[in-house]
């Protein structure tokens, strides 16, 4: 190991997935929120994304104050009922991506903590897709975790970058950021001043092979030769 004193580490499609053998382990194929809602698919995707930003930077209090701004934005009816179906449909759904972790994740953050490397989550999150965070395993490993919503900044802004080492109490430059790549994360934390390092060991094939620019680690332990 080189000498870095502190690792960031993404969450979703890093630590963990949401997908098993190139399928989302929950099958969301039956399901048509949009409906049920009264909205079209179209719209309702529209309006939920145009809703990410806020939602994942704690503008909204909860789930259910975003999906009320959503619904009372198109004039429609708040289903509590509906509201709370989809609210746990949600929970669960984000519930199986912390089932299954690999055992060289496990593996790497242990090693990582032998050495004395101070470790830190940083992820894009709202409140739903992170309950089973405190009981799946990797909370143990970590010194600090920004959630987004908490900290109310997300990546690729790089204050949350800067939050997280002044919390660690390391600089910048000691410290390097694993991600997967999404939310343009790894531009985020190279204007941040860490070293960035794309983890493609969650990614499907076709991903992997589509050049972000960072050097590529094919699996967990591969982190280890950076560090």
């Amino acid at each position: 190991m080189t000498h870095v004193k502190a690792v960031l580490f993404d969450l979703f499609e890093t630590l963990i997935s949401e997908f098993a053998d190139g399928a989302r382990k929950v099958d969301r194929a039956n399901r048509n929120d949009a409906a049920r809602l009264g909205l079209t698919h179209e719209v309702y995707r529209k309006e939920w994304g145009a809703r990410s930003v806020k939602r994942s930077t704690g503008a909204f209090a909860d789930y259910f104050a975003a999906m009320r701004d959503l619904l009372g934005g198109q004039n429609a009816a708040v289903p509590e009922q509906v509201l709370r179906e989809l609210y746990e449909e949600r929970v669960l759904e984000k519930k199986a991506a912390f089932a299954d972790i690999r055992p060289d994740v496990f593996e790497l953050l242990e090693r990582l903590k032998r050495g004395g490397v101070k470790l830190a989550l940083v992820s894009n999150c709202t409140e739903e897709e992170v309950v089973s965070w405190p009981d799946c395993g990797l909370a143990a490993y970590f010194d600090e975790v920004l959630f987004s919503y908490e900290v109310r900044l997300a990546k690729p802004d790089p204050s949350i970058y800067k939050l997280a080492c002044e919390r660690l109490g390391v600089a910048p430059g000691e410290c390097v950021f694993i991600g997967d790549g999404g939310s343009d994360e790894l531009n985020g934390a190279k204007a941040a001043g860490i070293r960035a390092y794309q983890a493609v060991w969650q990614l499907p094939p076709s991903m992997r092979e589509r050049d972000s620019g960072y050097p590529q680690l094919v699996t967990p332990l591969a982190a280890l030769d950076v560090v």
